[in-house]
C-alpha cells in the first residue's frame, strides 16, 4: 500500500495546490484556463508524440483493447439512460450528458499521469491508443444520441455532427498522437537539439495538467440533483471499472499491463468534456458540473483502491 501512497499522493497533491491557488486568490481569475491551454495545447500533445515515438512491438491485439473498453462504455451509457428514464424521470435529451458523464473519463490531465507512474513508459502505448480514440467516439455518440432524443425540435443532425468532427480534428491531442503513430510507423528519429526541447516539454506536461484540474475543479460548483450526481459517480466509479475489469480480463483476455491501463482509465473521474457538451446543449449542466467535482474528490481513495488492486494482479 505504500508504493501506492507514493504513486496516488504526488498526483493528487499537485491537483490540490492547484485548487488552492486558485480557490485563495493567490493566482488570478482566468490562470487556470491559461496552465489549462498551455497543457493541453502544447505540453501534453509534446509528451504523447514523443511517448509514441518510443513504443515498441505491441504485446497484443490493438483492436481488441478498442473493442473491450468501448463496449465496457457502450454497456455503461445503456445503463445510464435506461436510469436517467425510468429511474430520475428526466427527459429524453438529458440522458445524452447523463451518459456522456457516466462515461467520459479524465484521461489526459489525470488518467495519463497515473499510468506512467503506475506501470511506467509501457503504459504509454495502450494509453495513446485510448485517449487517441476516446473523445472521437463519445462526442460523436452523444451528439447523436442528444440529436436522437431531440429531433423534433434541434433541426437536422448532420450540420452539429460536422461540427463535432471538424472539432476534433483540430484537437491537438489527437493531431499530436496521430503524427507520433504515423512518424513511429516510418522509423522517424527526431534530431537532439529538437528532442531536447520536447523533453522539456514531456518534463512539464504532468504538473501543468494536474495543476491545471485543480484550479479547474475551483470553478465548478455542486448543485444540481443529488440522484443524478449519485447515478453518474456510481456509474463512473464503480460500473465502469468492473465492466472494463471483466471484460478485458475474463472475456478478450488482453495483456495484463493492457487490462490494467483500460481500467485505470475507466476508473478515472468524469472529464472535463462531459461539461462541456452538457453545457452547449443546456442539458444537465448542473449535475455534470457536480459530478465532475464530487467524482475527482471520491477519486483520490478509489483510484488509489483501484491501483492496488491492479498492481497486485500485473504483478
Amino acid at each position: 500500500m505504500h508504493e501506492i501512497v507514493n504513486i496516488v499522493a504526488p498526483v493528487f497533491g499537485l491537483i490540490l495546490i492547484g485548487w488552492l491557488a486558485a480557490k485563495s486568490g493567490y493566482v488570478s481569475a482566468g490562470s487556470g484556463r491559461v496552465v489549462a491551454e498551455f497543457a493541453f495545447k502544447i505540453a501534453m500533445p509534446a509528451l504523447l508524440f514523443r511517448s509514441m515515438l518510443s513504443v515498441g512491438e505491441m504485446p497484443g491485439s490493438p483492436l481488441m483493447l478498442v473493442a473491450a473498453y468501448f463496449l465496457s462504455a457502450a454497456l455503461v451509457w445503456i445503463a445510464a439512460t435506461a436510469l436517467t428514464l425510468a429511474v430520475l424521470r428526466r427527459p429524453a435529451p438529458d440522458a445524452a450528458s447523463i451518459a456522456m458523464g457516466s462515461t467520459f473519463s479524465n484521461s489526459v490531465m489525470l488518467g495519463v499521469p497515473l499510468a506512467l507512474s503506475a506501470f511506467g513508459p509501457e503504459a504509454a502505448a495502450p494509453a495513446a491508443l485510448l485517449i487517441s480514440l476516446d473523445t472521437p467516439a463519445l462526442w460523436i455518440a452523444a451528439t447523436l444520441h442528444h440529436a436522437f432524443a431531440a429531433r423534433s425540435t434541434d433541426g437536422p443532425v448532420l450540420p452539429r455532427l460536422g461540427g463535432v468532427v471538424l472539432d476534433l480534428a483540430k484537437n491537438p491531442i489527437i493531431l499530436a498522437l496521430l503524427a507520433g503513430i504515423v512518424g513511429r510507423a516510418n522509423g522517424l528519429v527526431v534530431p537532439e537539439l529538437p528532442d531536447r526541447l520536447l523533453a522539456l516539454l514531456h518534463q512539464a506536461a504532468v504538473p501543468s495538467a494536474l495543476c491545471a484540474l485543480g484550479m479547474s475543479l475551483a470553478t465548478y460548483e455542486i448543485k444540481g440533483q443529488a440522484p443524478t450526481l449519485a447515478v453518474i459517480c456510481i456509474l463512473k466509479l464503480v460500473v465502469y471499472p468492473l465492466i472494463a475489469f471483466v471484460l478485458c480480463v475474463h472475456v478478450f483476455a488482453l495483456p495484463p499491463l493492457w487490462s490494467a491501463v483500460a481500467v485505470l482509465f475507466a476508473a478515472m473521474p468524469v472529464g472535463a468534456n462531459a461539461y462541456l457538451f452538457a453545457q452547449r446543449y443546456e442539458r444537465a449542466v448542473g449535475s455534470v458540473s457536480s459530478a465532475i467535482a464530487v467524482s475527482t474528490t471520491i477519486a483520490v481513495l478509489s483510484v488509489a483502491g483501484v491501483l492496488y488492486v491492479l498492481k497486485g494482479w500485473v504483478g
